[in-house]
């Protein structure tokens, strides 16, 4: 019972609301003026019928008021007015029925009247006044025929009706209010799907317009760190050219060529690093939309990875004349289990928005958290907060923080690299870990971003002064030197662009390395003939033959290979590219560009290791477990 009184004062609600806008208001309003014209006609005719019929004078003056009303009604809706042309036909119909009923003409027309007027009434004005029509007229019969007033009637056909079928009425008035109602209902049903569809089609259009700019911002974007690499290296090709054709004899002069080189070779690896990051966020969510992101979980130390974020993020700071403070909760355990890459993106993607966005002041990375005794033992909750002194965020563009290809506040941010994928990236990936980010955000003060991350307790070692040893590392920051040396060892360097061949070679230079190349398959083959190597670095997509029929070639008439390892470089780097390389017969894996650390590594970890000689800094640090590998 209690259920079936809500849905009736759900019903009764939705009768108030006006379900003729839009376009439906437009047809209604030229239905009704139909209407009036044809109420205006129709009582022309018989109001000239009366008269020669020599009617009572009530009944030829009521046509004609009609009449009247109907070019009123017709007048006013031309005018743009809805609600007072249909309360002026509710009006005339109750006072011509009345009129009807009080002269004793109750017979089929009047009967007809009952059914017809609420109806119209109902299309035309609302279902509600249709349904207050109908009870009026069924009423009024009512108590006239069941009243002393019925001795008014004359119509024998109403009072012989009325005496035998009186339910009728009754029913009448129910099946005109059920069909009021339900048309009530199945319009605002329309107008609910029509809404949709507008919402639909506007969110559409938002997206539409999102993508338009991000492809108008990623051809700036990408122009622009082009344009640094190429006026860089110009540079570069000057001063190198100058000084082999007229050295300065002027030493501090030669140091100051040398110094300006440097700085060029610097702002084309910072330019060459920022157009690594935009290819990175945008194959990150072509990844994301498409499902093919996979975490890759795996036992890692957690300080490692605060260590490496926050060397990185201290010399972007430093570049902008910020202060960059990190202060870790001494009793994080150290060991965690997940997937390290993603925890690495998240917290390095935050904070380079707080070093982006802060024009002065400072940027502070604070790490805490707690086990989850509710899930596991073993589960530790991390709670990373960055906090800046930068811009903030409109309150009203904090909900659109996280959406794809959003860049909040343009005009202000214009010249602030980026492709308005890195939060939505990050949300994504601490959805997928289960984690969540909040924000909050002070416009023209600074934000801070909290980020909620479970992970799983491998070792419950600490990881102790952590702020101490980060401030250790940036005192003790040194330039670059190789971490092994390898003179007796040989390397084949296979690619088809000789620009590649060239930073490969460059990279290994200080490792005294023998090294050869071959720019296609065939050479490589023609080579692994003549010679014999300790580790061949492959491209995979060449001309002709491509990297791995070159090296299932080399492996099948070349037996001397068949333990060779094979290293696979390649700037494929979407999900499963690793895997599926690994399953062609290659025993490891680089991407493009090449990071030289990794790519010594990885020569470390596969070359002979009696030819292997390390550098006493990678020594300690394999004493040290830093890098076990």
């Amino acid at each position: 019972m209690k259920n079936l009184w809500l849905k009736f004062k759900n019903i009764w609600t939705l009768l108030h609301k006006d379900i003729y806008v839009g376009d439906l208001r437009t047809q209604n309003m030229k239905a009704c003026m139909f209407v009036g014209i044809f109420v205006f006609i129709a009582s022309c005719v018989l109001t000239t019928m009366n008269m020669i019929a020599n009617r009572h004078p009530i009944t030829v003056a009521s046509t004609s008021i009609l009449a009247l009303s109907g070019l009123v009604i017709v007048y006013l809706i031309r005018k743009g007015h809805k609600m007072i042309p249909t309360y002026m036909m509710i009006l005339i119909c109750l006072i011509i029925f009345t009129y009807y009923v009080f002269s004793g003409q109750t017979g089929g027309t009047t009967a007809m009247w009952t059914i017809l007027v609420p109806l119209g009434v109902g299309y035309f004005g609302k279902a509600l006044y249709g349904i207050y029509c109908g009870i009026y007229f069924q009423t009024l019969l009512v108590v006239l025929f069941y009243t002393p007033l019925r001795s008014f009637f004359t119509d024998k056909y109403a009072r012989f009706f009325m005496d035998r079928f009186p339910v009728l009425y009754f029913l009448n008035l129910a099946l005109m209010s059920i069909c009021l109602v339900n048309y009530h209902m199945s319009v605002l049903k329309l107008l609910d799907a029509a809404e949709d569809l507008r919402k639909a089609k506007e969110e559409a259009e938002r997206a539409n317009r999102g993508k338009s700019d991000f492809l108008s911002n990623m051809s700036h974007e990408i122009r622009t760190p082009i344009n640094a690499v190429l006026g860089m290296n110009e540079m570069i090709l000057r001063d190198s050219l100058a000084g082999s054709n007229r050295l300065p004899g002027d030493e501090l002069e030669t140091r100051k060529k040398f110094a300006d080189i440097a700085k060029y070779s610097g702002n084309i690896g910072s330019a060459g690093n920022n157009l690594l990051y935009l290819i990175n966020d945008i194959l990150d969510f072509s990844k994301i939309e498409s499902g093919k992101m996979q975490l890759v979980e795996s036992d890692y130390m957690f300080s490692s990875v605060l260590n490496d974020v926050s060397n990185m993020i201290y010399f972007k700071a430093k570049e902008k004349g910020l202060k960059f403070e990190v202060d870790v909760d001494k009793n994080i355990p150290d060991g965690l289990h997940g997937d390290e890459v993603r925890v690495r993106q998240i917290i390095t993607n935050i904070l380079n928005n707080a070093v982006k966005y802060t024009k002065e002041g400072s940027v502070l990375l604070r790490v805490k958290g707690e086990e989850n005794t509710h899930l596991s033992a073993n589960v530790f909750n991390l709670m990373i907060i960055v906090s800046d002194t930068g811009i903030g965020i409109k309150e009203e563009d904090i909900g659109k923080l996280f959406n794809k290809f959003e860049r909040m506040d343009l005009d202000r941010n214009s010249t602030i690299e980026g492709t308005g994928l890195g939060l939505a990236i990050t949300k994504n990936l601490l959805e997928m870990m289960g984690g969540h980010i909040d924000v909050h955000s002070v416009y023209g003060q600074g934000s801070v971003f909290t980020i909620f991350l479970p992970q799983i307790i491998v070792s419950k070692e600490p990881v102790g002064d952590f702020r101490r040893k980060f401030d250790e590392s940036i005192e003790a920051m040194e330039e670059y030197e190789e971490s092994f040396h390898a003179p007796d060892a040989r390397v084949l360097i296979v690619d088809d662009t000789r620009m590649n061949l060239m930073v490969v070679q460059g990279l290994l230079k200080d490792t005294g390395l023998q090294t050869d190349t071959a720019l296609s398959g065939a050479e490589a083959i023609e080579l692994a003939y003549k010679n014999t190597y300790d580790l061949v670095l492959m491209d995979q997509r060449m001309p002709g033959m491509g990297g791995t029929e070159t090296m299932q070639h080399i492996k099948e008439e070349c037996p001397a290979y068949k333990d060779i390892p094979f290293i696979c470089l390649t700037a494929d780097a979407i999900s499963g590219a690793k895997e599926r390389y690994l399953s062609e017969g290659f025993d490891n894996y680089l991407t493009k560009p090449i990071d030289y650390k990794a790519l010594e590594k990885m020569l470390i970890k596969h070359l002979p290791l009696e030819k292997v000689v390390l550098s006493p800094k990678k020594m300690q640090e394999v004493l040290a477990g830093e890098d076990y590998e």
